[in-house]
């Protein structure tokens, strides 16, 4: 991004990267970067702003961009796991520059699952289950989840990842594979069922922008691992539930009892980002159940179905949170049928 670019009408400048190639694709003039945040999309296409790529390499380039006129810098690199090396490079780039930088690297760098865990131990009234790092174990496995006190059934996991990627839930140190060294580090965590009385399992996501928290879906499923295609296999065809997400938006952040909404507060004092998503569950006893808090979680996209309009409802207000984080005010935020025209 050459210096003569950084016009001074500019003032939000994006930044994108990856360690590994083949996690960024270029298509036309946009960038698709795998794990990574899609929020920067609440941003109307008519913000002025410009984008930097930092790559591994970023130091070894000849001529290195003049930052300092921009008033907000927003780094959307926010898988720690994967892209250790760009987070560094951003690092040692954003020291000393006066303009507002909007999840610090150093703060991504401090956001990985056992990271985060020992960093949210303690709240009242939130279930935190440990975690340990498997470090390319090829022997061992059983000793080092017993030897770190957790309890079973366990979770297994690839590090780094986001959509279920789990090598499988254990409910003893027998069932463990002997070996997890071909796929590179992983992570166990103790599994908590978070059953609801009637057998099923909820998931609740919340966004995290700003002072904001904005609540953005219930998923339900049969099954305790759930996902985005429960809510049309599982949830689509059972009104109770649709009904039972469509109250939750009654409040931007979701229309929880208090003690929820006051662990959720809790997680934002604690957390060192700007941004980020969390999934949890809520236990029969009424306490919080947390899966996962980070900021490479997906906002997008939002399904066609009539039915599931109501989900719709957190657009506006993560819109307005969003803007206001990086400065723009929010009177330049689209109609809300501009919004849905554009999601769909």
């Amino acid at each position: 991004m050459p210096a003569r670019h950084l016009a001074a009408e500019v003032t939000l400048l994006q930044i994108i990267g990856a360690d590994r190639s083949d996690q960024i694709a270029r298509q036309g003039g946009k960038f698709k970067v795998t794990g990574s945040t899609d929020l920067h999309k609440l941003l109307g296409k008519g913000e002025p702003r410009h984008r930097l790529h930092v790559t591994p390499n970023f130091f070894r380039q000849a001529r290195r961009p003049d930052l300092s006129s921009y008033r907000c810098l927003l780094n959307l690199i926010t898988e720690p796991e994967q892209n250790s090396r760009v987070l560094e490079n951003l690092r040692k780039l954003l020291r000393d520059l006066p303009g507002k930088v909007v999840n610090r690297p150093e703060a991504v760098l401090r956001s990985t699952r056992d990271q985060v865990a020992r960093l949210l131990a303690g709240i009242p009234a939130l279930d935190v289950p440990r975690v340990i790092r498997l470090k390319g174990r090829k022997t061992g496995v059983a000793q080092a989840i017993e030897r770190a006190g957790l309890n079973f059934p366990v979770i297994v996991r690839q590090a780094g990842t986001h959509t279920g990627r789990i090598v499988g839930l254990f409910e003893s140190a027998d069932q463990l594979p002997a070996s997890l060294s071909k796929d590179g580090e992983h992570i166990a965590t103790e599994f908590i069922d978070f059953r609801s009385a009637d057998g099923f399992y909820r998931k609740y996501r919340a966004f995290f922008i700003g002072g904001k928290i904005i609540f953005r879906h219930m998923l339900a499923s049969d099954q305790w691992s759930i996902h985005a295609r429960d809510r049309m296999r599982f949830m689509i065809d059972k009104p109770a539930l649709l009904d039972e997400e469509k109250a939750l938006f009654e409040r931007p952040e979701g229309a929880f009892p208090q003690a929820v909404l006051e662990t959720l507060e809790a997680v934002r004092e604690r957390m060192p980002l700007d941004y980020f998503g969390m999934d949890f569950g809520i236990g029969r006893d009424g306490r919080v159940v947390l899966f996962e808090a980070n900021a490479t979680m997906n906002f997008f996209p939002f399904l066609a179905d009539p039915r599931l309009d109501h989900v719709r409802k957190c657009l506006e207000p993560a819109r307005e949170a969003f803007h206001l984080l990086v400065g723009i005010s929010p009177r330049s935020i689209v109609s809300s049928e501009e919004q849905l025209a554009g999601v769909r």
